[in-house]
């Protein structure tokens, strides 16, 4: 099984949960885990790197290749077609300054790379459970788009257990 983290996913590790100074045991342990079964986009790199720390980290402990999610563009214009054929998405879904239709965002892309290859992707968003076409929203959510287009979605707890981390 191979895994898609949402960039959520790394922020709490290294900005709220696991900080690097108080869980180094944390970091020893997903080093093993980053390498066993995580698929790392190059996109979701981009948006990690707002940590100096983290960005070394990685580039010091992740021994495979990142994944160049510009080969997947075919696909992730399937879902923002998607997104904009969607009767519960307004405009901002894709002309907002975090929508999906932007090429540095790495929502669109994951999904693109998790239909084609059959990833799972782990997320801490919620899907929306408002999503109607009576009130169309803008806010685009992975476990939605996920759902509507047959992906395996779960989150970081659910991750844990599947891989059998502990520490």
């Amino acid at each position: 099984m191979q895994y898609l983290l949402d960039t959520n996913i790394y922020i709490n590790f290294y900005d709220r949960a696991y900080r690097f100074e108080y869980f180094p045991s944390f970091w020893d342990a997903f080093e093993k885990v980053l390498n066993r079964c995580v698929v790392l986009p190059k996109v979701v790199v981009n948006e990690t790197n707002k940590s100096d720390e983290f960005k070394t980290w990685l580039e010091t402990n992740f021994n495979g290749e990142h994944l160049n999610h510009i080969d997947y563009a075919k696909e992730w214009g399937e879902v923002i077609q998607h997104i904009a054929l969607h009767p519960c998405y307004n405009d901002k879904a894709l002309i907002g300054p975090k929508s999906w239709s932007h090429e540095k965002i790495a929502d669109g892309w994951l999904i693109a790379i998790a239909k084609k290859e059959g990833f799972t992707i782990v997320t801490d968003e919620y899907g929306n459970t408002d999503l109607n076409a009576k009130n169309p929203s803008g806010a685009v959510k992975i476990p939605d788009i996920a759902r509507d287009l047959g992906i395996r979605c779960i989150t970081m707890n659910e991750f844990f257990k599947e891989i059998g981390f502990k520490l």
